[in-house]
């Protein structure tokens, strides 16, 4: 005889088995759906950043001024990154998160797309402090700034750090590939360290983003307060503040919306403070977040410097003409006045 406590029992379990074989058939259609939904998202963004960004670097490359240095690597580092990680990662989405290269070339992908995501925080957060040199800091400081050491050091050691960081991390990895038609999961596996992985987090992820949103108020804060002190500042050094306020802001926070749900996503892998984050397709989206900065980076440009698409004017050179004709018409004037002043003179001595 059944009682009705095992019953209970007996229907509560097949519910239960019941709902989890429905998810377990829901959740891999809605992995599936979304990864392509992402794969058509970030081709027709990522293909036109890139020709975007090509035309951008040609305009700004005869640009020798400072405050466009750093932001001039940045789409370099953006160009790189559309151009190599980009492809692995929507050839990973098109296989619905298998791999189908070697593990070798995954290490690979593994590198430059931690350390240009790394790199691009980075450059931004320079960028952000050398904002308040250029606007606020003594004369002698920004020809310090302008000269090729100070230019370059910076640069260098946002992009060699993340790469070599990355490399030792990397190379600790290990894949079971049984041939090289099979396919795996490229993943990483020191996140699966949780000490690593935090460090990892919040010396290249949490503390640049902290960096950047704090120096960017800051020289919010600095500009109003210099507006409102000194009410007559001249118009042409206004403009540059304000031009150098508002590059710095729209690429901070390009990098915000790209970076935040990434850190996000890895906090709550390590703390579990809202379950629905650890879902597949919440980590799948987050990812591919990472890619805004490199490929909404070239559009940003074309309305943070205006120069790109503006006719560019030899104003310079037909500046230096005209000063070379007139100091030309300077020294013909006064050879005139002294061959007119010397011609009396040489009559009287004939005299």
């Amino acid at each position: 005889m059944i009682t009705k406590q095992t019953y209970s029992i007996d229907l509560t379990e097949k519910m239960n088995n019941s709902l989890n074989e429905t998810l377990e058939t829901i959740y891999p259609i809605s992995n599936v759906f979304i990864n392509r939904i992402l794969f058509i998202v970030i081709i027709c963004v990522s293909i036109p950043s890139v020709f975007i960004n090509l035309f951008s670097l040609y305009r700004l490359n005869s640009n020798k001024k400072l405050s466009v240095f750093t932001f001039r690597m940045i789409l370099y580092v953006c160009l790189f990154t559309n151009c190599t990680c980009v492809p692995f990662f929507l050839s990973e989405l098109y296989f619905d998160l298998y791999f189908p290269f070697s593990s070798f070339i995954c290490k690979i992908w593994l590198i430059f797309d931690y350390a240009s995501i790394v790199c691009l925080g980075l450059l931004v957060c320079w960028a952000s402090i050398q904002r308040h040199i250029l606007i606020f800091g003594p004369i002698s400081l920004k020809k310090l700034q302008s000269t090729l050491k100070f230019k370059l050091i910076p640069t260098f050691l946002a992009l060699c750090l993340p790469i070599l960081w990355y490399s030792v991390l990397a190379s600790t990895c290990s894949y079971q590939q049984i041939s090289m038609t099979t396919t795996f999961e490229c993943r990483p596996c020191f996140e699966n360290e949780e000490f690593i992985f935090l460090i990892d987090t919040i010396f290249s992820l949490i503390l640049p983003l902290f960096l950047t949103i704090l120096v960017t108020c800051f020289l919010v804060i600095r500009i109003i307060r210099l507006r409102l002190t000194i009410l007559r500042l001249p118009a042409k050094r206004w403009r540059r503040c304000k031009r150098l306020t508002r590059q710095i802001l729209l690429f901070s926070l390009i990098y915000l919306i790209g970076l935040v749900p990434y850190v996000l996503t890895n906090l709550n892998s390590l703390y579990r403070f809202w379950p629905l984050i650890n879902s597949p397709w919440c980590v799948q989206i987050s990812d591919a977040f990472t890619y805004v900065p490199c490929c909404f980076s070239s559009f940003l440009s074309i309305y943070a410097f205006p120069e790109i698409w503006t006719k560019q004017k030899p104003h310079h050179h037909h500046h230096h003409h005209h000063h070379h004709h007139h100091r030309n018409s300077r020294k013909a004037k006064a050879s005139t006045i002294s061959t007119s002043t010397a011609l009396p003179i040489i009559r009287s001595s004939q005299m």
